[in-house]
């Protein structure tokens, strides 16, 4: 699949690595510049793709900005990621997951 540079994940369900990691990878190896999560275990969502960007040797793969929105609507968040200045402009994703 390909990613946009901006990424809105509606989580339906809870962040699982066996199950998640896979796409968080994708996520990093398409470059992407931000991660909005909202949903279901949205912080854990966030922490991951930070953990993932950090790598393992703490030296970071790809920086990405990510943010959580707890009490937000998905248009809100669309709304957001619209906004935000990412280097290169990118249209706004929604992936439900």
């Amino acid at each position: 699949m390909k990613y946009s540079g901006k990424i809105v994940l509606l989580s339906r369900t809870a962040y699982l690595p066996g199950r998640d990691d896979g796409f968080l990878r994708q996520l990093c190896d398409a470059r992407i510049e931000l991660f909005c999560v909202l949903g279901v275990d949205a912080q854990a969502w966030e922490d991951a793709l930070d953990w993932m960007c950090i790598g393992e040797d703490g030296q970071g793969r790809h920086c990405i900005v990510t943010t959580s929105h707890r009490d937000e609507s998905l248009a809100q968040v669309i709304d957001f990621a619209q906004r935000f200045d990412t280097r290169m402009a990118h249209a706004v994703q929604v992936i439900e997951r």
